[in-house]
């Protein structure tokens, strides 16, 4: 979901004309009708956290089936939040409000985007207040099943009486906001930052070379840089000398990648997860979070090591990168050649169609050059990242978890277990059962630990990298069936490259239509 949220906000910064209200009302109507919609994201978090916090308070062994349930609604939440946000923003005045009173002096304000946002900043705030709720019984509830699990024994000796990684709920959105909303927004202030120094220059044609120079260097600081830019704002620092950090600087040189350190991502326990940040080695960083070094094994820990990866050793963001700059190219020229002049025929038309009590120009915002013409293309383009681009990040994420199957394999496809001191193979060339089941027992502790419903997590969790169960089946495949492993290799292979081609061919094809 960051990615998504991502583009839509950078698409919310760089819109300028936004309408004013349906009943073209004043400012002070405009901010009270957007403080009632964010009443109703406030009732929808309520009640998806009481009915959570309630039943698992009397039940915790329905946590499994609640879990599904949970992040299904916190994701159809989420999509409230965000429509609700657009209904402040186009029909109620928000964004033309902002742009109207965001002013001294006949002069725009610093802070202009950042207000704009406001209504979405402050919806999710709210909603992360009452959500404390429901995440502190899934965690305690979570405590008290594994009390009675064997396996989960070494767990709970360091646990403390209460397991919740958060003293309050003040803390609890302040993590939030840290942990999940900094990643969206690393790129989304940059652009904020460009926006406003091009507010302070003087529009001359001598500034205009200026100004491209500055939009090429953010550009530039968003790719090379953000390692930097995420060290800084996660609080990242150096993983601690000892065996883990020995072991996985041997595994980095003999899995055979590049990078620059080794990080500790502290989230208070509160979530065991990895990542791998930066294209160039000299700023990339691969980061561990505190709880999983803490509640994973050594052999799972450079399973996961190895899935991250297998992102840089198949290229991975490279692949995305181009399907992205290619995708986007060619919406935009189906759009120019095919979706406004639609749009043109529809705006006549709804003129004529709207109520008494609409405006009579709202529907000319549909035609081209019109304010609201740009929101179909918008929605356009996040339907296409979301069905296209998923299933493409899908099938890329399978491929990243058979190399963190590789990462701790020998060369025997038939071991049952590795005897102490067994040599991995260099370059992830081994695939054996033992590290196939190392990987799947590392993914299970992913979902058990960080509370995801392992069979039907919310599509917003799972649409970039499907859901643990489906992963692990298709792991599971590879146990009894030795083709299947190259089989997926071959067919992703001629995947990403016929969709490479194609998004070509289409962009051959539309230019010289509109030629």
């Amino acid at each position: 979901m960051s990615f998504l949220l991502m583009v839509f906000l950078t698409l919310v910064c760089l819109f300028d004309a936004y309408p004013p209200s349906i009943w073209q009302g004043s400012p002070v109507e405009s901010l009270l009708s957007t403080a009632a919609l964010l009443v109703l994201v406030a009732l929808s978090a309520w009640g998806i956290s009481w009915r959570i916090a309630r039943t698992l308070a009397g039940d915790p062994s329905r946590r499994d089936v609640l879990l599904g349930w949970y992040e299904r609604a916190r994701s159809y939440h989420h999509l409230l939040l965000l429509t609700l946000y657009v209904v402040a923003l186009v029909l109620f005045g928000w964004g033309w409000t902002v742009r109207q009173t965001w002013r001294w002096h006949g002069q725009e304000l610093f802070g202009l985007e950042l207000a704009l946002l406001s209504p979405f900043l402050l919806g999710q705030v709210i909603s992360w207040l009452f959500f404390y709720d429901a995440d502190r019984a899934v965690q305690h509830a979570t405590h008290r099943l594994l009390e009675g699990e064997p396996f989960a024994a070494h767990w709970l000796e360091s646990r403390s009486a209460a397991p919740f990684a958060h003293s309050g709920r003040f803390s609890y959105v302040l993590f939030q906001l840290r942990q999940k909303l900094a990643l969206v927004f690393i790129p989304v202030l940059l652009l904020i930052l460009q926006k406003e120094l091009f507010r302070l220059l003087p529009q001359a044609p001598t500034s205009q070379w200026l100004m491209q120079t500055v939009g090429f260097v953010s550009l530039a600081v968003v790719f090379v840089g953000m390692p930097l830019l995420i060290r800084l704002v996660l609080g990242l620092r150096p993983l601690p000398a000892g065996p883990i950090r020995d072991r996985l600087e041997q595994g980095v040189k003999r899995l055979g990648i590049r990078c620059s350190q080794l990080l500790l991502w502290s989230t208070r326990n509160g979530a065991a997860n990895a990542m791998v940040i930066g294209l160039v080695p000299w700023l990339r960083y691969v980061v561990f979070t505190d709880r999983m070094l803490e509640e994973f094994t050594e052999e799972e820990i450079e399973a996961v090591l190895g899935h991250e990866i297998g992102h840089l050793r198949h290229q991975h963001m490279l692949f995305y990168l181009a399907v992205l700059v290619l995708s986007m190219w060619v919406l935009g020229l189906f759009a120019e050649q095919s979706v406004l002049p639609w749009l043109a025929v529809f705006g006549n038309q709804l003129a004529v169609w709207l109520p008494s009590w609409l405006p009579a120009q709202f529907g000319d915002m549909l035609a081209p050059g019109g304010s609201l013409a740009v929101f179909p293309v918008v929605g356009l383009l996040l339907l296409y990242i979301f069905v296209v681009f998923g299933f493409l990040s899908r099938r890329c994420e399978r491929q990243a978890d058979v190399f963190g199957c590789r990462a701790v394999s020998c060369l025997d496809r038939h071991c049952t277990a590795h005897a102490p001191g067994t040599p991995l193979p260099s370059r992830g060339l081994g695939l054996c059962p033992t590290g196939i089941r190392t990987f799947i027992r590392a993914l299970e502790k992913v979902a058990l630990i960080n509370g995801i419903s392992r069979d039907r997590p919310g599509f917003l969790q799972s649409w970039q990298h499907s859901s643990i169960a489906r992963r692990v089946a298709f792991l599971q495949q590879l146990l009894t069936d030795e083709d299947a492993e190259p089989l997926f290799q071959r067919q992703l292979f001629l995947l990403k490259l016929g969709t490479v081609l194609v998004l070509i061919v289409l962009l051959i094809i539309l230019t010289r239509i509109g030629s």
